[in-house]
């Protein structure tokens, strides 16, 4: 039983660390400069702060993966 929990635990902390990662990517690859906003025209319909809102989005992803963990444990 003892490995099984051992096991879960090692995927578990995999899983973990592989979505670190994932995460800091799209933080480095997914995020809009103000300059990328303004050469990308899919902003230009987009309500003020919009851009702001979707980094923002972006750079919480590592607290959303947070909360997603702990609910998984088993109680």
């Amino acid at each position: 039983m003892s490995e099984r929990l051992n096991l879960e635990y090692q995927v578990r902390e995999l899983f973990k660390a592989k979505m670190e990662e994932f995460i800091a990517w799209c933080g480095e690859n997914w995020t809009v400069t103000p300059e990328q906003a303004i050469a990308d025209n899919i902003f230009d319909s987009k309500p003020e702060g919009y851009r702001e809102g979707y980094n923002n989005a972006i750079e919480g992803l590592s607290g959303a993966l947070e909360c997603f963990l702990e609910e998984q444990v088993p109680a």
